[in-house]
């Protein structure tokens, strides 16, 4: 059984295995081999006590490897520490510190504090990690993605207003960015990675768009390939994207030219097929994690 969790192990977990971009495991170099995902750990079930969940949606890790899940139908954040220890957070409500279908979190570079896309009541919440409100920015229409990005600044997916935004969290001032005239019409979740770049889900299309900080638009990754209802993204260390797709009830894995690399449906025979999937975040160790949204549980992918 796992340290952490008391619902379910599956298999012999060898800890997380990171095929590199280069390598056989990748399906990219000249000894191809293709690239294999399998569900090591399901974590939680449908309910209301601690460590159950009802319609989990966005997921975040902090840098010591606590999973931080958006318990969305009970209008909570829970906090899962590697020592299996669960930390509530709010409470259905429209107070400080309430929540209402929270539907994103993101981890500020400290890790001292995480921000909470929470649609219900049109707003952005930031919480200490030990379990304090700590501020709130409000405005906003049915906000569902937030992200720091690589200079400390902090993006937020307006969803209803079309539009992100580029937030200094320190003066709690808008500095930038993107909206209609950038093609935005329902963008849905933002990821940020280290060359300065920003991905964005866009609802209206079933696209998902490559941005620079400043507007210009890199790349539409569905140019390559159909999307059905992109939800949310993660970037890891090798460059690929990994992508929620609600509507195709899978995960789907491209490089950063929009290429498949994999995609995952199907965690077992036992368990069953993924159904609505919406979060995704990866671990400082390679750790992949997916809210398997409309089965109520949240599982952890390795590489094999």
């Amino acid at each position: 059984m796992s340290d952490r969790f008391d619902f379910l192990e599956l298999g012999n977990d060898r800890g997380p295995v990171l095929p590199t971009a280069d390598s056989e495991e990748s399906g990219l170099g000249l000894g191809w081999k293709p690239l294999r995902l399998r569900a090591v750990e399901v974590i939680g079930e449908k309910g209301t006590q601690p460590g159950q969940f009802d319609t989990p949606t966005g997921l975040a890790v902090d840098p010591w490897g606590s999973l931080y899940v958006a318990d969305s139908g009970n209008h909570r954040i829970q906090r899962i520490t590697s020592g299996g220890d669960v930390y509530i957070y709010g409470k259905a409500g429209t107070g400080l510190g309430q929540l209402w279908g929270p539907q994103a979190i993101t981890i500020d570079p400290s890790g001292q504090f995480f921000f909470v896309a929470e649609q219900g009541n049109n707003r952005v919440q930031c919480f200490r990690f030990t379990g304090q409100h700590y501020v709130m920015y409000s405005g906003f229409r049915s906000p569902s993605g937030v992200a720091f990005d690589a200079q400390g600044m902090l993006w937020i997916a307006d969803t209803g207003a079309s539009k992100v935004l580029r937030v200094d969290t320190r003066t709690g001032q808008c500095i930038g960015g993107l909206d209609r005239k950038h093609g935005l019409q329902r963008p849905i979740s933002i990821a940020c990675d280290r060359e300065h770049r920003l991905y964005v889900t866009e609802g209206s299309t079933n696209d998902l768009f490559r941005f620079t900080y400043d507007g210009v638009k890199e790349m539409a990754f569905a140019d390559n390939r159909s999307l059905k209802t992109p939800a949310q993204t993660a970037l890891d260390a090798q460059g690929r994207c990994y992508m929620t797709e609600s509507g195709a009830d899978r995960l789907h894995v491209l490089d950063l030219n929009g290429n498949s690399l994999i995609t995952f449906d199907r965690p077992s025979t036992r368990l069953g097929p993924l159904n609505g999937p919406s979060g995704v975040a990866l671990g400082p160790n390679g750790e992949i994690y997916v809210a398997d949204t409309l089965n109520h549980r949240v599982l952890r992918l390795a590489w094999e």
